[in-house]
């Protein structure tokens, strides 16, 4: 075995043992971005309507689940009994879509700014001591004798 094979077998080793290491530090919800891309959140309307709007549908088809969802909670203070209420709900649809849009960006903002962080963690070092490693070999290289 030469010397650069071993190292490059030290490295493989090195890589699994920091990326070990650094997922069971950071917790698998950093990595979560990596197979879940958008944010999904429950919502409780008001009149006790509950939803789950998922992040990963389109903006229009989100902004039609939220309407109806508040329209069906509008509908249900109506039933109770709540007309001033449900007519508040009916007044602000816009805006409370707009709302939960938002909330839904910030979460999948943040979210992939987590992802980004914790491959940079996982990736970079690895990279640097191979790129380094592969430099130390380049530069050995010249001060080696030349067969005459």
């Amino acid at each position: 075995m030469t010397w650069a094979s071993g190292f490059f077998r030290l490295w493989i080793l090195l890589t699994l043992l920091w990326c070990g290491a650094t997922v069971a530090i950071l917790g698998k919800d950093e990595f979560k971005g990596l197979w879940q891309r958008r944010v999904s959140i429950d919502v409780e309307y008001s009149g006790g309507i509950k939803d789950e709007l998922d992040g990963s549908r389109p903006r229009e088809e989100l902004r039609r689940q939220i309407i109806a969802g508040a329209n069906r909670g509008a509908e249900a203070l109506i039933r109770k009994g709540e007309a001033a209420e449900a007519k508040k709900q009916f007044g602000q649809l816009d805006e409370s879509a707009d709302q939960l849009l938002k909330v839904i960006d910030d979460e999948s903002t943040k979210r992939a700014d987590r992802l980004q962080r914790a491959l940079t963690v996982l990736l970079v070092p690895p990279v640097a001591l191979l790129i380094f490693g592969v430099a130390i070999g380049w530069v050995a290289s010249g001060f080696r004798k030349r067969a005459a």
